[in-house]
């Protein structure tokens, strides 16, 4: 096994292959397909759901702070009430 401290390995090569291109074919089938309802409807529906799981893992948060509020706040309480006494 050869093991050097100089070794530089060679550089990476780029493989690019081209693909045919046919102008007259590429404008039909992009200007025919795009329907800007269906586009904005599909947006419109996509932001909804994740604005809505958003939501979820929000209200889930404020109600674990809540809790630990609670709890630390009852804690006070009772290490005032009835260790102090």
């Amino acid at each position: 096994m050869n093991f050097t401290f100089t070794h530089r390995p060679e550089a990476r090569k780029f493989n690019y292959k081209p693909q045919f291109y046919v102008p007259e074919e590429k404008q039909s089938t992009n200007e025919t397909n795009f329907d800007p309802n269906k586009f904005g409807e599909k947006l419109r529906s996509n932001w909804d759901r994740k604005r809505q799981t958003k939501s979820k893992r929000s209200s889930n948060s404020r109600i674990i702070i809540w809790m630990v509020f609670l709890i630390m706040v009852l804690g006070y309480i009772g290490y005032r009430y009835f260790v102090k006494n």
